[in-house]
């Protein structure tokens, strides 16, 4: 497909690289020529110097003729404005980043007559994220299939895992539950593995379970923890924001600490919640809130280095639930190497989302389409979900285990009807089925490149 970028931030040149890897042709404009150069020197990608919203900068970058227009900028209302001006062009289908909590209501009345098909809100992805994690305090981080009936959970096996030493295939004979391990970290190395594959100490470990079977694996293996009550937030910014919905809604109590005045008292108007004008990096102060009760501790700032700091001090004082925000996803592997394993990035929550919508358009009237996708295994596999529409010969009717299927490729959950089946080698797909795939990055466009 033809895509024109606005915007050539870390964002959107992440963007730009990765639709650029997967076939599609890549114009990315921004106003900053050093970025562009950048860009176009690291990735199969042309470039255009300008000003998006403006008429002639997009009739340059071909937005006459794109399938596709992702307006990335730091500015919502610049995005909607380059939205709004290519559709008139004639650019088919159109996404604009819109951060703001006043326009989030506004954008789902006026998303048709803005011409938009759809807008990104990273900030409340990441709040999304995050309240599924604290729902599962066990797994690192949690993600959902089917509209939630299906989790996916990434947790790391302990030294003292009774899982140590065991193979897949006596691990799902001993628990007896409806659970799959789809994907493996292994050494900084991700593995789809067989049933034959060894779990050893440090492995991180992505295991897919209907939402009610999620808790008694966790359960069966000792690593259950309660359901969080009572958390201790450090920054009050949008992400706070939008997460203080959901956790009245969970009813889970927050403190929250936040230096800036005007953001407190938005919350404290706003929600049920207890604020702190102060400095969330002061030890003191953490201790003083009861740091070490807390169930959950969210480091939230908008500092990436704050928030590790006074992260790895909530994991010295035994918090059972540490979540921090990492903005710069170049940032993100490194803080996971000193012991954070529970990372949420908006930027990368918001590239895979915009991802799944790519390859939606692009297999939109094939037989099947692509429902939801998620990174695992710090980005190396995905996990997505797609709608079977019609029969598709090789594929469908055809147990698994006779399938002529790639390697690095699992069907990882199956669901028909009512029914959630995790599947073995003598279950088929058919058609109307739901079925979650986990892969290596960028094998999966369609469902059928599970065929060799």
């Amino acid at each position: 497909m033809n895509i024109v970028m606005i915007g050539g931030g870390s964002v959107g040149a992440a963007i730009s690289a990765q639709l650029a890897r997967e076939g599609h042709a890549i114009t990315v404009v921004d106003t900053n020529s050093a970025a562009l150069v950048e860009l176009a020197g690291s990735h199969d990608v042309s470039t255009v110097e300008g000003n998006g919203a403006s008429v002639s900068t997009l009739h340059k970058a071909g937005a006459d003729k794109a399938d596709l227009l992702i307006a990335m900028t730091a500015e919502d209302e610049i995005n909607i404005l380059c939205c709004a001006a290519a559709k008139k062009l004639g650019t088919r289908h159109t996404i604009a980043r819109v951060r703001n909590p006043e326009y989030s209501d506004l954008m789902q009345l006026l998303r048709e007559e803005m011409s938009l098909s759809l807008t990104v809100n990273p900030e409340l992805t990441a709040a999304r994220e995050i309240y599924r994690t604290l729902r599962f305090p066990a797994a690192a981080k949690i993600d959902t299939f089917c509209r939630g009936r299906v989790e996916l959970a990434e947790f790391t096996v302990a030294p003292d895992s009774p899982l140590c030493g065991t193979t897949l295939y006596d691990l799902r004979a001993k628990l007896s539950l409806k659970f799959l391990v789809c994907g493996v970290l292994r050494n900084g190395q991700a593995h789809i593995p067989s049933g034959h594959f060894v779990i050893e100490s440090g492995d991180v470990l992505c295991v897919t379970a209907p939402d009610e079977e999620i808790t008694r694996f966790f359960k069966a293996i000792g690593l259950y923890k309660q359901p969080v009550r009572d958390v201790l937030i450090v920054g009050g910014g949008r992400i706070t924001y939008y997460l203080q919905a959901l956790l009245q809604r969970g009813k889970i109590h927050s403190t929250v600490i936040e230096r800036d005045k005007a953001l407190c008292h938005e919350l404290a108007e706003q929600y049920r919640c207890t604020v702190l004008c102060d400095n969330g990096t002061k030890q003191e102060l953490l201790l003083e809130e009861g740091i070490e009760k807390a169930d959950a501790f969210l480091a939230l700032s908008d500092v990436d280095e704050e928030n590790a700091i006074v992260s790895m001090f909530a994991k010295t004082q035994g918090v059972n639930k540490v979540v921090t925000l990492i903005s710069a996803m170049p940032y993100i592997d490194f803080f996971k190497g000193v012991g954070l394993e529970s990372i949420v990035s908006p930027k990368s929550s918001t590239s895979a989302f915009i991802l799944r919508y790519v390859r939606a358009m692009a297999n939109s009237s094939h037989a099947s389409e692509i429902e939801a996708l998620h990174r695992l295994l710090d980005g190396q596999a995905e996990a997505l979900e797609f709608h079977i529409k019609e029969e598709i010969n090789g594929l469908t009717e055809v147990p698994l285990k006779s399938l002529r299927s790639r390697p690095g490729v699992l069907v990882a959950c199956i669901v028909r009807g009512e029914a959630i089946i995790i599947p073995s080698g003598d279950d088929m797909l058919k058609k109307g089925d739901t079925v979650i795939m986990t892969a290596m990055e960028g094998q999966l466009q369609s469902i059928k490149d599970i065929l060799e």
